[in-house]
């Protein structure tokens, strides 16, 4: 995908001395957001408003370093520099356009014989910090001190930290999670009037990172590595930690904050290869593909003119008379060519730990003619293995593959830096909606996982099960809605393409974006409860809502509507979850529509506007 800078970085250095009361402040271009580090005491102490409401106090900071907290007996050595960020840059997902615009302060601060800067970036959605250590030989990250202090009563969206991120999330008030418990990010919460997101960006050389629980607020954590690691000479830059600061749950969903804390791509480099499509796919519906069936897939795909066919575990096992798997993977991919469909295909992270033996497996995934990777089964993110990420990105892109990490961590926003890396997993998605492994989704997560982890980037949640038995609980409608409300620029539908075709919705699947030009969050959407989105690609809007575990009646608002269009809804039946209403009629800008949705329910809406 081409990246182009509209306007680029004002460099606008200029200096000033810290207070005498030892605060310095750094507040966001349009002055909604205001930081406070606070140098006067024993520990860096930070408070950070939002509309001129304090929405976080008593919050510190500090890295253990050689067994020496950086954060505590700091002082200002040198003068602060601020700078204003400015620029625009186009991404496949929420929105075409994105916005990074910050002021961000270095401040030179020296602790027990450590010279390093503190960093810190003040956004109208947000604010983030990062430490800028030069080091002349090995040091030991002990630990990382960075803490954000939380009332009991705060309402916490949270899941607990696995290596694959793929927990149940849960809602709780903050005093009712357990302490010392390890939570992944995003960890999302609600304060007053606000919704706050605690994550991480641009990690690339440090452990993945959870947040403990503690009795008053959450510590970053190190699940993968609680004794610490090595961090070889060199200036060690730590991964930006940061809070996105929401006035409600539209805001939340279209912040930019952790993809704009990660560089733009190099400048020599081209992603203008990088294409977004849809996928079908056979693992989920029938298991390992067959080498005799694959002719059928690629059939099927064509019809519902999706771009990709993903050639998921199981193909390293076929062989016929005087081919190998890789001469037989080829002549499959040769077909799908002929069809007009392009292939992805799955690979085991064990085969390609090193990166020579990454280039290698490429190279024959490259000349077998596919057009992207799937890696699984990645190894727990250890600083090497969050290297090892980094190295995967480099050699994919060298060979124009699309990359899609599966069995995975949360993404830090380096699609940004690496936009063929496309969507990766590292979410509880339909993999646990499955008859085979008796699997069954709760019915509040559909209206949980979009405000927390799709925070963090796409998610490869894989949507759309119609097959009668695999529902159990869940309604056509509430499928379909799926594909709007889970953003990712490889959508890998679950479902057998018998599911698909002759399906009432056939020809709304052949035709659903899975990027947008603009996301709007509808009003009516409640965490654990309801998720109503709204999309606009080029003329038309697609709306999609998923219902949990209790009936609603909802107003849907077409506000966003600038002129009359033509609408297409499939709702639920009342009678059986394996059908539609489907209705056609003509809507009128600001209509506001009634809306029952029954457990476990849907409702999906297209519009296109009339000439």
């Amino acid at each position: 995908m081409k990246s182009t800078h509209i306007c680029l970085y004002l460099a606008l250095f200029f200096c000033l001395s810290c207070q005498d009361d030892g605060n310095v402040f750094v507040e966001s271009p349009l002055k909604k957001v205001a930081v406070n580090i606070d140098l006067s005491g024993h520990k860096i102490k930070l408070s950070v408003s939002k509309n001129g409401n304090v929405v976080l106090h008593d919050c510190s900071l500090g890295l253990i370093i050689d067994s020496i907290n950086i954060g505590e007996h700091a002082l200002l050595d040198g003068k602060i520099a601020r700078r204003i960020i400015h620029e625009k840059y186009s991404m496949y997902g929420n929105h075409s356009q994105v916005l990074n615009y910050c002021q961000e302060i270095s401040l030179p601060l020296k602790s027990m014989g450590i010279n390093y800067k503190l960093l810190v970036r003040a956004y109208d959605d947000g604010f983030a910090i990062r430490y800028v250590i030069p080091c002349d030989k090995k040091r030991m990250i002990n630990s990382e001190h960075t803490f954000f202090a939380l009332p009991d009563s705060a309402e916490c969206f949270w899941a607990k930290y696995s290596d694959s991120n793929e927990e149940l999330h849960h809602i709780s008030m903050f005093k009712e999670i357990p302490d010392n418990q390890p939570l992944v990010a995003p960890l999302t919460v609600r304060v007053g009037a606000y919704y706050l997101a605690f994550s991480e960006a641009d990690c690339k050389v440090f452990p993945d990172m959870s947040w403990k629980k503690q009795a008053d607020g959450i510590k970053a954590n190190f699940t993968t590595n609680p004794k610490g690691w090595m961090m070889q000479a060199g200036t060690i830059i730590t991964p930006w930690r940061l809070t996105i600061l929401a006035d409600d749950l539209n805001q939340l969903v279209n912040s930019d904050l952790i993809m704009n804390l990660c560089s733009a791509p190099r400048s020599d480099f081209d992603f203008s290869w990088v294409k977004p499509g849809r996928v079908l796919w056979q693992w989920w519906s029938v298991g390992s593909p067959t080498f005799k069936d694959q002719k059928q897939w690629y059939d099927a795909a064509a019809r519902l003119t999706w771009e990709y066919y993903l050639i998921d575990d199981g193909w390293k096992n076929w062989r016929q008379p005087g081919k190998d798997q890789w001469q037989c993977l080829k002549e499959v991919i040769d077909y799908g060519k002929s069809k007009g469909v392009k292939s992805l295909v799955w690979a085991d992270s064990k085969e390609m730990r090193t990166r020579g033996a990454l280039r290698s497996y490429l190279e024959k995934i490259k000349n077998a003619g596919a057009k992207g990777i799937k890696i699984d089964f990645i190894p727990p993110a250890t600083p090497e293995i969050m290297q090892w990420y980094e190295i995967a990105l480099e050699e994919t892109y060298k060979l124009r593959l699309l990359c899609d990490f599966h069995g995975c961590v949360k993404p830090t926003g380096l699609r940004r830096t690496w936009p063929h890396e496309m969507t990766r997993e590292g979410v509880r998605g339909n993999e646990y909606q499955m008859l085979r492994y008796d699997r069954l989704m709760p019915l509040d997560q559909d209206e949980i996982v979009p405000f927390t982890r799709l925070l963090a980037g796409p998610a490869d949640f894989t949507p759309v099960i119609f097959n009668e038995k695999e529902l159990r609980g869940y309604t056509w409608a509430h499928e379909l809605a799926q594909a709007v409300i889970y953003c990712s620029p490889l959508t890998h539908f679950a479902d057998n393409y018998l599911n698909y075709l002759g399906n009432p919705a056939e020809d709304i699947l052949r035709d659903i974006p899975v990027v947008w030009d603009e996301t709007q969050v509808l009003p009516c959407s409640k965490i654990g409860q309801v998720a109503a989105f709204a999309r606009r690609k080029g003329n038309e809007w697609w709306i999609g809502i998923a219902n949990g575990k209790e009936p609603v009646h909802l107003t849907l608002n077409l506000n966003f509507l600038t002129k009359d269009a033509f609408a297409t809804v499939l709702s639920d039946s009342d009678l059986i979850h394996n059908a539609f209403v489907r209705e056609e009629s003509i809507v009128k800008k600001g209509k506001s529509i009634k809306v029952d949705i029954q457990t476990g329910g849907g409702y999906f809406m297209r519009l296109k506007y009339l000439k």
